[in-house]
C-alpha cells in the first residue's frame, strides 16, 4: 500500500507511524520546523517512512512536495489540523487556513483511491443527547465550523472530480497517550497525581461536561481498520469514540484513584467547549469489528510510563 499521511509529526501522526505495517510505502508530510521529527523516525527505525517537510497552507510548497513524491496514492490519512479550540476562537482565520485551505491544497494536487479524514465530534457543538452523522448541525465554535467545512469540501471533490474515489470522514471524539501536547488534560492529570503526588486539581468550567476517553493505541487500531477495509461507499461519515457519558469531574476522580489519591477538585472560569452530547459507538464497531480494549486506568499508567521515560 502506498499511503500519504498529513500531520505526521503530531500526536496522532507519530502514533500511527509506530503502528503502520513496515511493508507499506509511507510518505509523511510534516510542518517545517518540527526539529525532532526526523530524530523520532530514526530512533524507532521507521525506515519505510519518507518524511517530507511541507507547509500545507502554502500552495507552492505543496506542489513542490508532490513533484518530489508523486501525486498518486492508494490511501491518504489526513491528520493535519489545528487541534486547539481556544486558539480557533482567538485566531479564526488561522484555524480556517490550517483546517480547510491546507486540505484543499492536498486535494487539488494529489489523487487517492481512499481518503480517511479525521474530522471532529465538535461539529455537534450546541446539540444535546444522542447525536450522529444524520443529526442536523450548526456549530458556533470556529474549530467546529472549519472541520465541517472540510467535510463538505471532501464531498464536493468526490462528486465533481472523483478524487478521492472514496472517502471516510471520521468524526473523532479524541484520544490521549504518548506524544500528546502537554496542555492536554490527561498529561496534566498524570503529572499532578502520579509525579507530584498532589491531590489538588483545577478543572476549567464546572466539570459536568462529557469527555470521551479513548487511549491512543485503541484509536490507531481503529484508524488502521478503516485504512485496510476496502471502502464500499463514495463518501462515508461515521463517529469514532467510546460513547461515554462520563463527565470531566468523574474522569479526574478516576485518574486520582488510579494513582492512589483522593482528589480535591476546584473549578474556575468557563470552558470553550461544553459537551452534553454522546454518540452511539455501535455503527463503527459493527462495520470495522472494533472495540476499545484499554481502560482509563491502564491508559493513564501507560502514559505515566512514557512521561517518566521522557523526564
Amino acid at each position: 500500500m502506498r499511503l500519504l499521511i498529513t500531520g505526521a509529526a503530531g500526536f496522532l501522526g507519530r502514533n500511527a507511524l509506530l503502528a503502520i505495517p513496515k511493508s507499506w510505502q509511507v510518505v509523511a508530510l510534516y510542518r517545517p520546523g518540527n526539529s525532532n521529527f526526523l530524530a523520532f523516525l530514526e530512533a524507532h527505525q521507521l525506515n519505510h517512512v519518507q518524511p517530507v517537510a511541507c507547509d500545507l497552507t502554502d500552495e507552492h510548497q505543496v506542489k513542490q512536495a508532490v513533484g518530489q513524491i508523486g501525486k498518486s496514492f492508494d490511501n491518504c490519512l489526513a491528520l493535519a489540523s489545528n487541534t486547539s479550540i481556544p486558539n480557533s476562537i482567538e485566531q479564526p482565520v488561522q484555524d480556517l487556513t490550517t483546517n480547510v485551505i491546507g486540505l484543499l491544497h492536498v486535494l487539488q494536487c494529489c489523487s487517492f483511491d481512499h481518503l480517511v479524514y479525521l474530522s471532529s465530534g465538535a461539529v455537534y457543538d450546541g446539540l444535546t443527547g444522542l447525536v450522529g452523522p444524520s443529526s442536523s448541525v450548526s456549530p458556533k465554535l470556529p474549530y467546529a465550523i472549519s472541520k465541517l467545512a472540510a467535510e463538505q469540501y471532501i464531498r464536493a471533490f468526490a462528486y465533481h472530480y472523483q478524487t478521492p474515489r472514496h472517502a471516510t470522514i471520521i468524526r473523532f471524539f479524541g484520544a490521549y497517550g504518548p506524544y500528546e501536547p502537554p496542555r492536554k488534560l490527561y498529561t496534566k492529570l498524570v503529572r499532578r497525581f502520579a509525579f507530584e503526588r498532589n491531590p489538588h486539581f483545577t478543572v476549567i468550567g464546572d466539570g459536568e461536561n462529557y469527555i470521551d476517553a479513548m487511549y491512543i493505541d485503541d484509536a490507531i487500531r481503529a484508524l488502521l481498520a478503516v485504512l485496510t477495509l476496502p471502502p464500499v461507499k463514495e463518501v462515508r461519515c461515521i463517529d469514532l469514540g467510546v460513547g461515554s457519558h462520563e463527565t470531566v469531574n468523574q474522569v479526574v476522580t478516576r485518574a486520582a484513584h488510579a494513582f492512589g489519591l483522593e482528589p480535591q477538585i476546584s473549578h474556575e472560569g468557563p470552558t470553550a467547549e461544553y459537551i452534553r452530547f454522546v454518540i452511539d459507538p455501535e455503527p463503527f464497531r459493527s462495520i470495522y469489528q472494533f472495540i476499545p480494549m484499554i481502560s482509563l486506568e491502564e491508559g493513564l499508567r501507560r502514559l505515566s510510563d512514557h512521561l517518566e521515560q521522557e523526564r
